[in-house]
């Protein structure tokens, strides 16, 4: 548990740390710039500027928190990793992936949570740099940290799939503290853990991560605030509705039932034991060279 608290706590770090200064900076210079007094124009070109600026550090957080955790061995992750999927695979995730984007968005329109964050998500999608760091950036920080190193860590220590997979998931949640967001959050990332589980990769899970988001951030870019917040069944009336809630749920169990009939039987993970905190401190310097190769087992 404290490996996957500091992983965490990295990764909030991170954000803060890069946040922070660039917000900060362009906030004083637009007051400096129109000495202190903003007229509506200036105001909505500052808080677009503040909404560059948020997608401006989330990009670049996310790439220090996955050359850390390449790095210092939490995970194994190249251009390869890639090719290393079979094509198979990933066409298979798809419709697991889609059928579970829609089940689990109509379950939280049910649910209907406030969404504290909608503005500064909407305002993120409408520049270059916002929309990448939801579309492309998340997606890859996520899975590799939420996925790979968290689940795949509680994976080689033993734990059960289903814990592994629950836990991970929860984290995951929890992390995204927005109340819209923590409910579909889980749910998809059990089944983004699931196809870690059973792939060994963390490939399919960013791929459907990537549609998710990618999808999320074109309705932003293009639709009014009103439409985003249109439910299913306001569009397309309560029957239809039901019937597509039926349908994503059918072929979300289906894919999964068909995919653990078809795909390779999955990974040992115990037979791989990972210890990334020895790697930092052999990079720090505070590791001794073990006397015999059983010390590297323990």
């Amino acid at each position: 548990m404290k490996r996957t608290l500091k992983l965490v706590g990295m990764y909030y770090l991170l954000q803060l740390i890069c946040v922070l200064p660039i917000s900060v900076f362009m906030n004083v210079k637009s007051m400096i710039q129109n000495e202190g007094v903003l007229n509506i124009a200036e105001a909505e070109t500052a808080v677009y500027n503040s909404h560059v600026a948020t997608g401006a550090a989330m990009v670049l957080s996310g790439i220090i928190m996955i050359w850390y955790l390449i790095h210092f061995k939490y995970i194994k992750f190249n251009l390869q990793s890639f090719k290393e999927v079979p094509a198979k695979t990933i066409w298979l995730s798809i419709p697991l992936i889609l059928g579970a984007m829609t089940f689990f968005n109509i379950c939280s329109e049910i649910i209907d949570l406030p969404n504290w964050m909608e503005d500064e998500f909407v305002g993120m999608s409408r520049n270059v740099l916002g929309a990448i760091s939801i579309a492309i950036m998340a997606p890859l920080v996520e899975e590799l940290l939420f996925r790979g190193a968290i689940e795949g860590h509680l994976l080689k220590q033993g734990k059960s799939p289903v814990a592994a997979i629950l836990i991970s998931s929860l984290i995951f949640g929890i992390v995204h503290i927005n109340p819209a967001q923590v409910p579909f959050a889980f749910a998809i990332g059990a089944v983004f853990g699931w196809l870690y589980y059973r792939t060994g990769s963390v490939v399919p899970g960013i791929i459907g991560h990537f549609i998710n988001n990618s999808i999320a951030t074109i309705q932003m870019m293009v639709l009014s605030k009103e439409e985003l917040n249109t439910k299913t069944v306001d569009m397309i009336g309560e029957g239809p509705t039901y019937a597509l809630f039926a349908a994503s749920l059918i072929l979300m169990v289906g894919s999964i039932h068909y995919m653990r009939k078809h795909l390779p039987a999955a990974p040992d993970y115990t037979a791989t034991p990972c210890h990334p905190e020895q790697s930092e401190d052999v990079l720090l310097g505070k590791s001794e060279k073990p006397e015999n190769i059983n010390e590297v087992e323990k």
